[in-house]
């Protein structure tokens, strides 16, 4: 025992020398908030990801911030590449950062994915402002979601023939722990006043296209800047210069509807609008053509332009009163709105108004695309009724 006690003493020594040093280690630091922190919630898990335009594009994001169009800010990308894990990235003006890292066992358009990102976002990139950009496909109003359904038939994202409703996606947002400022749509139909509705509690601005947008998607070397403008997001800026963009190209590339809705007026604007349904009916009046945004047949189509078609309703029924009143209110509520001359060359865009409508032709039709579990449906559009 004599033998054994020094040692035993030296061995407590060492001990408290260690736990001495380990406490006087410096705690890791915490994340410092950034001035405004955006996310590029990018679903590439399909055709888009498998021609590699995500790809295309994280390299403009990373040439933007190699031009310092961040500043203080925090570039963010949850990145679900074609058949790989996804990850969440920054990009900075040295490359990009993993920060975090995700398994497949839950899909990118699920809630419980969107949630989680936006939690990590929240820990990892906190700033006194956040921004979030969606990037995949959309079909905006149709209510499909996270079923598997048949090709081009999905709300925003797909993957592998899942997809997110809108109504969904405005519940995780409002969920998340922090507020966002602005939502850009990176992807096809967006615009709609359905979709709209639903985002309008979510997110106080919005920007995108009521038609279909070229694969490419929006010049992000270009729009960074505007994302990261102080003292706000100029989101005007970035929608008028993916317009810009392909406004400037020839032929069939000429392509492009964008817009720009400050959401805070979108209750007002449906309140009116059921008192046009309630007023004047629903239907397509009698020689009435209205303005499409696909390339496809009125009979088929989804998306025709929401201020021309309440036109035709008050016009129709002699309401002058209801359009001006749908006027004034639509103004505040659509900042900015552009449109090419043409849809692929092929269909006049020249009564594009900014946001488009579903057009309710027969009882029947409320069931297109579960068009009747839109809370736009409930609140404006039952009010038509049909014989």
């Amino acid at each position: 025992m004599k033998n054994i006690y020094p040692y035993f003493i030296l061995l407590c020594c060492v001990a408290l020398t260690l736990a001495s040093c380990k406490k006087d280690e410096p705690a890791p630091p915490a994340p410092v908030d950034a001035s405004r922190t955006v996310l590029v919630y990018m679903v590439a898990n399909n055709n888009l990801g498998s021609s590699r335009f995500d790809a295309m594009d994280l390299e403009e994001m990373k040439t933007g911030a190699g031009k310092g169009y961040i500043g203080d800010g925090r570039l963010l990308v949850y990145h679900a590449p074609y058949n790989a894990d996804p990850h969440l990235i920054e990009i900075t003006s040295h490359g990009i950062d993993t920060l975090q890292s995700y398994d497949r066992s839950l899909r990118s358009v699920s809630s419980q994915r969107m949630s989680a990102v936006l939690s990590d976002m929240a820990r990892l990139a906190p700033a006194d402002d956040y921004g979030m950009v969606l990037w995949s496909h959309g079909t905006g109003w149709i209510h499909d979601g996270m079923e598997s359904t048949p090709l081009h038939q999905r709300s925003f994202g797909e993957e592998h023939g899942y997809t997110m409703n809108t109504s969904t996606l405005a519940e995780v947002i409002s969920a998340a722990k922090v507020d966002f400022s602005f939502l850009y749509f990176d992807c096809c139909y967006m615009m709609s006043i359905e979709t709209l509705y639903e985002l309008r509690n979510a997110v106080p601005l919005i920007a995108g296209s009521a038609t279909e947008l070229p694969s490419p998607g929006m010049p992000y070397d270009l729009n960074v800047r505007y994302f990261f403008a102080k003292p706000s997001v100029d989101l005007i800026g970035a929608a008028e210069s993916t317009f810009n963009y392909y406004d400037a190209m020839f032929g069939q590339d000429r392509t492009c509807t964008m817009s720009v809705v400050e959401t805070a007026g979108i209750a007002r604007l449906a309140q009116i609008s059921r008192t046009i349904f309630e007023a004047c009916g629903g239907g397509i009046p009698e020689g009435y053509s209205p303005q499409r945004f696909m390339y496809t047949s009125v009979a088929s189509c989804r998306y025709f332009d929401f201020l021309d078609y309440m036109h035709a309703l008050c016009d129709a029924a002699g309401r002058q009163d209801l359009a001006g009143t749908f006027d004034s209110t639509f103004s505040e509520v659509v900042t900015y709105s552009a449109a090419t001359p043409k849809l692929w060359n092929a269909i006049d865009l020249n009564r594009h108004n900014g946001i488009s409508t579903y057009i309710l032709s027969n009882a029947e039709s409320s069931l297109t695309g579960n068009y009747n579990q839109l809370s736009w449906f409930d609140d404006v559009a039952s009010a038509v009724k049909f014989e």
